[in-house]
């Protein structure tokens, strides 16, 4: 029984492991860059150990990049995460930093548009497909 169960975990750490990328916690600023940050889009981010409100993640195997934003983040911006999609208004590249923190040798960035919304436990993911 004990054999049964190591070799089922190692088969679930190695599955995981081959089509998700490292998770970073980022912190966000909602609004966009633009307009001194209203609205909505994601104004600024930063690799920091210390927020817990947001986790970005590339899927390797859906070539997708997953931001999840908890309740918390989004006070003040509610309106804009209704439905089953999400509209970034203006284009944002993440910076050097987050990037290399994802394991990704390319630019990252996230084209002003439409991008599905998925409501999780205590908040929201945003999937946004890579090119």
């Amino acid at each position: 029984m004990k054999k049964i169960i190591i070799a089922v975990a190692l088969v679930v750490a190695t599955t995981v492991a081959s089509f998700a990328g490292p998770v970073v916690s980022v912190h966000f600023e909602i609004g966009r860059k633009s307009l001194g940050c209203t609205n909505f889009g994601i104004c600024k981010a930063g690799v920091d150990v210390d927020w817990k409100l947001s986790t970005i993640q590339i899927n390797d195997a859906t070539n997708t990049l997953q931001i999840v934003m908890l309740k918390d983040l989004i006070v003040g911006k509610e309106q804009y995460f209704k439905g089953n999609t999400i509209t970034f208004e203006e284009a944002f590249t993440f910076s050097a930093d987050v990037q290399k923190a994802l394991g990704s040798k390319n630019r990252i960035t996230i084209e002003a548009g439409t991008y599905e919304l998925v409501k999780i436990r205590g908040g929201y993911q945003i999937n946004i497909s890579l090119k």
